[in-house]
């Protein structure tokens, strides 16, 4: 069994466990459409990875409320000692919550929803989307969308079990629209007659 904390990520304080964990995530995506376009991934992004998601870590990780919100999941033993510095505490995943803006007015995108392989099975996803949608309901937004690879079997079950469907690619998506034929896109409204945020309901 493992403790579990959200953490509110800062970009200047959470720099590092933000960039290692975008790093992971976003490796495995493009060697994913590296592979099944045929082209290397410097082909696709013009950098390295790591380059890349320092170049845009401030504008995708820096949301505060009303805004967003990126989280930073944080997990622990049960059998380790309570101190914030012990070695136990480990980063085990992240996601995140950001405004559209005028592009899609009261409509905020969930992001980077991503678990390391050796903390999943331990339902820290489903907490994790638990967690945004009341966020988003709380701050006042009517719906979220977001966006998967076609590849993301497993997140798109996980996106179904809170109540997404699909839907067209919306405005503001950072997919490029050559790539939207190899992504699904989806959304779920909030308030009177959306789907429970009981995580209950969902699990």
């Amino acid at each position: 069994m493992h403790a579990l904390e959200f953490i509110a990520a800062d970009v200047d304080v959470h720099r590092e466990p933000l960039v290692e964990l975008n790093v992971a995530y976003l490796t495995w995506v493009f060697e994913e459409l590296a592979a099944l376009l045929g082209v290397s991934v410097h082909t696709l992004i013009g950098q390295s990875v790591e380059a890349h998601v320092r170049a845009g870590i401030n504008e995708l990780c820096g949301c505060k409320p009303p805004a967003g919100r990126f989280y930073l999941l944080r997990v622990r033993s049960a059998s380790a000692g309570a101190s914030d510095e012990s070695p136990d505490w480990l980063w085990a995943g992240m996601g995140g919550l950001r405004d559209l803006g005028k592009l899609s007015q009261g409509v905020a995108e969930i992001k980077r929803v991503y678990i390391r392989p050796a903390f999943r099975g331990q339902a820290l996803a489903s907490q994790l989307m638990q967690r945004l949608l009341a966020d988003a309901s709380m701050l006042g937004y009517q719906r979220v969308c977001l966006d998967s690879a076609q590849f993301m079997q497993g997140a798109h079950r996980l996106y179904e079990r809170h109540g997404f469907v699909d839907a067209a690619a919306y405005p503001g998506t950072e997919v490029p629209a050559e790539l939207h034929p190899h992504w699904r896109f989806m959304a779920r409204s909030l308030g009177a007659g959306a789907p429970s945020l009981d995580p209950a309901a969902s699990a």
